[in-house]
């Protein structure tokens, strides 16, 4: 039997895993990307891998920068989806909390976010 603890743990843990697998993906796929080394790097590593001439590397240079605003709009919309779904499911875990969780669970987010 599901127990209202274990449910409640079950859905910290995915906050948490989900939290983190968006800030992973936020750092490596955009950030990185957004920054003239991340650029550089990424260039440099395809270069590498698949033994880019000059003009191709010049070419994905680029491509990169003419893609750019599409993926920073992509990425801002991420964001505000993460934000609108983790939002909506902290009300739903609030729902079933009684007033001493719900400030223990304010406590908890704010730990979380100081990391």
């Amino acid at each position: 039997m599901i127990t209202k603890r274990t449910l409640l743990a079950a859905i910290v843990f995915s906050l948490i895993v989900g939290g983190a697998a968006g800030v992973v993906v936020d750092r490596l796929a955009f950030q990185s990307a957004e920054s003239h080394f991340g650029k550089t790097k990424f260039i440099n590593y395809m270069t590498e891998e698949l033994g880019l001439s000059a003009d191709q590397q010049r070419q994905l240079d680029s491509i990169i920068t003419y893609v750019h605003p599409e993926f920073q709009a992509i990425r801002k919309n991420f964001k505000s989806e993460m934000k609108s779904q983790i939002d909506s499911t902290q009300g739903m875990i609030r729902s079933i909390l009684t007033p001493q969780q719900q400030i223990k669970l304010d406590s908890l987010n704010r730990r979380m976010q100081e990391r």
